[in-house]
């Protein structure tokens, strides 16, 4: 969905890039809708990302865009051609990003729960969010109900309930159009995810990442949030250094 910027009475969303650590391998992370490096179980990820020497650079993804490609991929493209990245991190709506990133970069992915496809149950929710989609409109309409064990079960309610306000029908219309617009999957990818996840829908992930490439986990739509996290950021980290094939 292409609205013109009157029509919207909206500001042009921007990403912001923060860089962590001074040594190391130069890591993209692009992180999920609503996530900050600020927020406590994300930064527990950075710090341990740093730990294991890469210099990350993070990136803040706007949460209300209605052009996926200008707002989300032109930007971010723009940053990863002036610098050199072997290996991208990504995490929700990011990995939807870091998915069409890679068609024009050579960068290899690790995915955290990508959000390759929004789950539905049964005909009358999709008929609404077919009709929801169409709204021409960037105001954020739907707010999304879940309870905070659905994200992690060491997130704290607080944190939960001071993200975004919802969703607009043009943020999820844009989001919709890049997901149907996905490529083959890169056999060198690692994807982990939850297939309990309440946030995305885990039967898109199935059916894009071979068996081979996919690694489960036990908790919530963040990982760095429930409390196996330790046993999973140990595969984590040895898929951003090998790929797939340690997991």
């Amino acid at each position: 969905m292409h609205l013109p910027r009157p029509a919207l009475g909206r500001v042009t969303p921007r990403m912001q890039i923060t860089r962590r650590g001074t040594d190391g391998d130069d890591l993209l992370f692009v992180l999920g809708w609503g996530n900050k490096p600020t927020h406590e179980h994300v930064a527990w990820l950075l710090t341990r990302l740093i730990e294991a020497d890469y210099r990350v650079h993070a990136v803040t993804i706007p949460t209300n865009v209605w052009d996926f490609d200008d707002q989300y991929l032109a930007p971010l493209g723009e940053y990863v051609r002036e610098r050199d990245f072997d290996v991208a991190l990504s995490h929700s709506t990011g990995g939807l990003i870091a998915e069409h990133l890679a068609r024009n970069h050579d960068v290899r992915n690790v995915f955290l729960s990508p959000w390759w496809g929004v789950e539905t149950d049964g005909l009358l929710d999709r008929a609404v969010l077919a009709v929801f989609e169409r709204l021409p409109t960037a105001r954020r309409l739907y707010d999304p109900e879940l309870d905070v064990d659905a994200i992690g079960a060491l997130k704290s309610p607080a944190e939960a309930e001071s993200g975004p306000s919802g969703l607009s029908p043009a943020f999820l219309a844009t989001i919709r159009d890049a997901q149907s617009r996905l490529g083959p999957f890169d056999d060198e990818d690692a994807v982990f995810y939850t297939p309990d996840d309440q946030v995305v829908d885990p039967a898109a992930i199935e059916a894009r990442a071979p068996p081979s490439n996919r690694r489960q986990y036990d908790g919530g739509h963040e990982f760095f949030a429930s409390p196996g996290r330790e046993s999973v950021l140990e595969d984590v980290l040895g898929a951003l250094d090998s790929g797939p094939e340690v997991i």
